[in-house]
């Protein structure tokens, strides 16, 4: 089991209460031990910062500057789901909040570095991740990631900007041992109320596209289907 979540004293506005609201990381064991102490360097003043930005410490959570709302237009992507949107107006650049949820191995073990039941044990966490919606790479070389499936911050709410905008207005930035922080594009602004609209990557809709192929074809739905947009 992962150690106990760091929780926020409240809640924000929506926040699903039976899931943890995170302050900071949560690090999942068990964690090979050369990149344990990488994780462990993740802390709740961490995300990706420029070299010539301005360092941010200790952000305040709830984060003031954003709002988890309910999305009631019939024609979004995620309706009757919610989203992440602004509560003020954000310069190009500007960091907005940090990506919390759980920090975990994305590799498997080999065959003679842990008895056959923890090898069993890491290679389903590892399987479980592969399936979430809510997964992001945090360093490929040392196999970290942090999923917010089942913990996290406001950030888990922040939708794909397809079938809603023509670009996205933000961006997931990473940096080495530092996490992953949320940013305006800095070729874009947000204003306020704006929701907050990132690409979650042609990687991630090739997958969900592979899930539905095998899904249809276990359920004997028709082959092929319908290719969805990665413009």
């Amino acid at each position: 089991m992962p150690k106990k979540a760091q929780s926020s004293s409240f809640y924000p506005d929506n926040w699903p209460t039976s899931l943890p609201y995170l302050s900071s990381p949560i690090i999942a064991p068990p964690l090979p031990k050369d990149i344990l102490s990488s994780a462990r360097a993740l802390t709740p003043t961490s995300c990706a910062i420029e070299p010539d930005v301005e360092t941010i410490t200790s952000p305040q959570t709830p984060y003031p500057n954003i709002h988890i709302t309910p999305i009631t237009d019939p024609n979004h992507p995620a309706y009757k789901q919610c989203g992440l949107f602004t509560t003020r107006a954000h310069a190009p650049g500007t960091f907005i909040c940090l990506y919390l949820g759980l920090v975990h191995d994305t590799t498997t073990l080999d065959n003679n570095s842990k008895e056959d039941d923890d090898k069993a044990q890491s290679v389903s966490a590892v399987s479980q991740h592969s399936h979430s919606d809510y997964d992001l790479s945090l360093d490929r070389d040392l196999g970290l990631a942090i999923d917010a499936a089942t913990m996290g911050n406001e950030a888990r709410f922040i939708n794909d900007y397809r079938g809603v905008a023509d670009r996205p207005n933000a961006e997931f930035r990473d940096r080495k041992e530092r996490g992953v922080g949320v940013f305006v594009k800095r070729a874009a602004k947000n204003k306020a109320g704006e929701e907050i609209l990132v690409s979650y990557g042609r990687g991630f809709w090739s997958a969900r596209r592979v899930e539905e192929s095998v899904g249809e074809e276990e359920e004997g739905g028709v082959e092929g289907g319908v290719e969805e947009s990665t413009s």
